[in-house]
């Protein structure tokens, strides 16, 4: 998280969508005033469906 005057800009990795949306929730209870940059990418944390193979 970076603040810049009234901007905050967030991000990260998170493995939902509904996660991503709480932190912006999260920030808008603390600190209302500020300007939301949500810059968190929702990645697939899934098991793999097939054998990893290495070379």
């Amino acid at each position: 998280m970076t603040v810049r005057g009234d901007h905050v800009v967030v991000s990260g990795d998170v493995a939902t969508e509904q996660r991503r949306a709480e932190v912006s929730e999260v920030i808008k209870d603390v600190a209302p005033e500020l300007v939301i940059h949500n810059d968190i990418r929702v990645v697939c944390a899934d098991e793999p469906t097939r054998r990893e193979e290495l070379r």
